[in-house]
């Protein structure tokens, strides 16, 4: 039922690029679009990201199939992969020399945005080639068909180029003075000269942040990304350090591994941890080892201004609690003997 649902899925994108000029269901502007680089000043061998980003200018839309081109000179980037925050299995990709054809269709319903929503739909990863001459390179997309669930034709949104400009590996300083992660431990340890590094948080954690201090001052720093991807995977993020004189770059790369839900240093919402408190409840196990050790007389004494102010139950080992029995019971038995000798003594007077 899935397949037929697909293929004909298919069937109506492929009629929506001939109707799409047409777009009687949608105003001329309903859609935006934009490529946005996370790092438009790589060196030879560096890596960079290029996001879609579409947005309802107008009224909400639905999109559950269009189809993106881009181009890019193929002697001086290669195309790395694809990744989306939708759903991966939906986008099919072909890469052929300079163009790459994105294809998105989904069997489902797709996405929604909402007017004046903007939404990043897909990020295309790339990587400058190490013979690749200094200057700069244009990357450029068109959506040449796209429709909403009803097989709808959307008006196809005018998408600006990007520029990057290649820049030369030089000596300025761009070492790092730090690098944290929060609370979160950093291995190995941080040294100016390391530059790769991994990180574990728990799968609570969906984005990241780093505390990154160039050594010098007036050299910037900035990350490819701040969102982790799904619990379970790992996601490499870049922070990328630019000389003073913009003419030199050093990466540094932190792996962050996101821990499943499963995992066992992860604590589930629906657990919890059960703390014994003197002011709270008392548990006690008479074959615990332990009972002795939380109840002998050193702790007693050295808690005893707590047990004084506690509201809880004063605890008191079975052992102890015989022997005050029998002594409260001796005692009573002692006086009524005095008691009762002396009555005699009364008597007989």
């Amino acid at each position: 039922m899935l397949k037929r649902l697909k293929i004909m899925l298919y069937l109506c994108f492929i009629t929506c690029i001939f109707l799409s000029q047409k777009g009687v269901a949608y105003s001329d502007n309903a859609l935006g679009a934009s490529l946005i680089c996370d790092n438009v000043l790589p060196v030879s061998g560096e890596e960079f990201t290029v996001s879609l980003s579409l947005l309802a200018n107008s009224e909400p839309i639905n999109i559950s199939a269009y189809r993106l081109k881009v181009n890019f000179d193929s002697s001086k980037l290669t195309y790395k992969g694809i990744y989306s925050y939708i759903n991966n299995d939906d986008f099919e990709s072909y890469n052929n020399g300079n163009d790459l054809n994105i294809l998105y269709v989904t069997s489902e319903r797709g996405f929604d945005l909402n007017s004046g929503d903007s939404k990043i739909v897909l990020e295309l990863n790339f990587k400058v080639l190490s013979n690749c001459d200094i200057g700069t390179n244009t990357i450029s997309a068109t959506i040449d068909g796209i429709c909403d669930y009803e097989a709808q034709a959307l008006p196809l949104p005018e998408i600006d180029p990007i520029t990057i400009n290649v820049v030369q590996s030089g000596e300025g300083n761009c070492d790092l003075a730090k690098l944290s992660a929060a609370e979160y431990k950093l291995s190995p340890a941080f040294s100016s000269d390391i530059t790769k590094y991994s990180v574990e948080v728990p799968y609570s954690k969906s984005t990241m942040e780093f505390e990154a201090i160039p050594l010098d001052q007036e050299a910037s720093v900035k990350a490819n990304r701040k969102t982790l991807k799904s619990a379970g995977t790992s996601t490499d993020i870049n922070l990328t350090v630019t000389s003073a004189d913009k003419k030199s770059k050093k990466i540094y790369t932190v792996t962050v591994n996101r821990l499943s839900k499963n995992t066992a240093n992860d604590i589930e919402d629906d657990d919890y941890t059960e703390i014994i408190t003197m002011d709270e409840n008392v548990k006690i196990n008479d074959d615990s080892n332990n009972t002795d050790e939380l109840l002998n007389e050193d702790n007693v004494k050295n808690n005893s201004v707590e047990l004084q102010n506690s509201s809880a139950p004063l605890v008191v080992r079975e052992n102890s609690f015989n022997f005050i029995l029998f002594f409260a019971t001796a005692t009573i038995l002692a006086i009524l003997c005095v008691f009762i000798i002396k009555h005699k003594n009364i008597s007989s007077k």
